[in-house]
């Protein structure tokens, strides 16, 4: 079996570190923070594990006039960042077209249909019982403008069997009677369910990747480089040899891939999260808001709304106009809520086709790439991992994953 080395220890890394593992190989997870800290401790919780609605839209031309003057939305630009970095801006309106978007919709629609029986492998293995619910997201409009300005994205997800029921406003009073009466009608996305903490989900498929004699160091790749037929990584002034390498590193992951002459049209969105006191159990389910595009989740400290995007690189602070509009949103939602305890802001990896990067590197062989997996990090960890593997070992897998190789680019 292979020494392999897997850079990045987020939801993505761990769960190729635990499939590897499983599979006999002699593996070591890398990163320069715990493991579960960084992008994937901030996410709303859910596994959209049939999720195939992105970013992208051919509805983008309708919504720019009001994205320019947003400060406060569901999607806030730094336009001095998508000036500098107007190639990704261009790709990503050429992947706004409705051939290019029922591409993407597809594409995606056929990698997470395999994410739940990816997850169940890991999860007949390791307990996470006390930590996910089974129960189905709630997507609410406030008006029926709103509702109907979605009609696209329904179509898209009956096209591809993502299964959903719309509910009345009664409805939604009897499943989630705390909520203010302030909306149209909802949506309940069917088979999805969400976790308490992600943070101990990534924990604990790390703690079993260790006990089954997996090692992690804590470090900062600086570079990885070929020496006649070996790979290396270089760190903390020494080198090791490892016979295969996967980069997983989320949006840093560009960095590694430059060093070996690949270059990825890489780019962040910055999502935020706000904890709030939760004494009075006041939400059942992941209830989601159309117009801020934001979910508030039950978790174990507390309720976490979580959500919205923000294009403005890695360098700025916190954009308190977002955690501002954020909290007073969730709290003409849930009226109820208790104080702030926490606020927190992580980067999403993100491609302009809001595809990822699975696959071998043209470069160099034997570097493999699993990044950019959006807002579906969560969701889409373990069939990532089951690919990387098969990928890894040189086998055959039913999964197409033509439109996620790193080539396109």
């Amino acid at each position: 079996m292979s020494k392999v080395a897997v850079v990045g220890a987020g939801i993505i890394g761990v769960c190729i570190a635990y499939f590897l593992k499983k599979n006999g190989h002699q593996v070591t997870l890398f990163d320069s923070s715990n493991p579960g800290t960084q992008t994937s401790f901030g996410n709303a919780g859910l596994f959209a594990s049939h999720e195939c609605i992105t970013a992208n839209s051919p509805q983008l031309w309708k919504n720019l006039p009001s994205m320019l003057l947003s400060k406060n939305g569901p999607l806030v630009i730094d336009w001095l960042h998508v000036f500098t970095h107007l190639p990704w801006a261009i790709r990503f309106i050429r992947n706004c077209t409705s051939e290019r978007v029922n591409h993407i919709a597809k594409s995606l629609s056929d990698f997470s249909s395999h994410a739940g029986l990816a997850y169940e492998e890991i999860f007949n293995e390791v307990d996470v019982s006390k930590i996910i619910v089974q129960k189905e997201p709630i997507f609410l409009y406030e008006s029926k403008e709103l509702l109907e300005k979605n009609q696209f994205a329904f179509n898209l997800r009956k096209k591809h069997k993502v299964h959903f029921d719309i509910i009345n406003k009664e409805d939604i009073a009897k499943i989630e009677p705390s909520l203010a009466p302030i909306y149209y009608k909802g949506i309940v996305l069917k088979g999805e369910s969400f976790t308490k903490s992600p943070l101990q989900i990534t924990q604990k498929i790390f703690d079993n990747f260790i006990k089954n004699g997996g090692h992690f160091v804590k470090s900062k790749i600086d570079l990885i480089f070929r020496k006649e037929d070996s790979l290396f990584l270089k760190y903390n002034k020494k080198e090791q040899r490892f016979n295969k390498v996967v980069v997983a590193a989320g949006v840093w992951s560009n960095v590694l891939a430059k060093t070996i002459g690949d270059n990825f049209p890489l780019d962040t969105e910055r999502g935020y999260h706000i904890i709030f006191e939760n004494k009075n159990n006041l939400l059942n389910h992941p209830v989601g808001w159309a117009k801020t595009g934001f979910y508030m989740t039950p978790m174990e400290d507390g309720i976490r709304v979580a959500g919205t995007v923000e294009i403005a690189g890695l360098e700025k602070p916190m954009n308190k106009n977002m955690l501002s509009m954020m909290e007073e949103t969730a709290r003409s939602l849930l009226p109820k809520l208790g104080k702030v305890k926490s606020q927190w802001m992580g980067f999403r990896p993100t491609l302009p086709d809001s595809l990822p990067v699975i696959g071998e590197s043209q470069k160099c062989k034997n570097v493999y790439y699993a990044f950019g997996h959006q807002h579906l990090g969560l969701s889409l960890a373990a069939i990532t991992g089951k690919v990387i593997k098969s990928l890894i070992e040189n086998k055959s897998t039913n999964i197409n994953i033509d439109s996620l190789n790193p080539s396109r680019f």
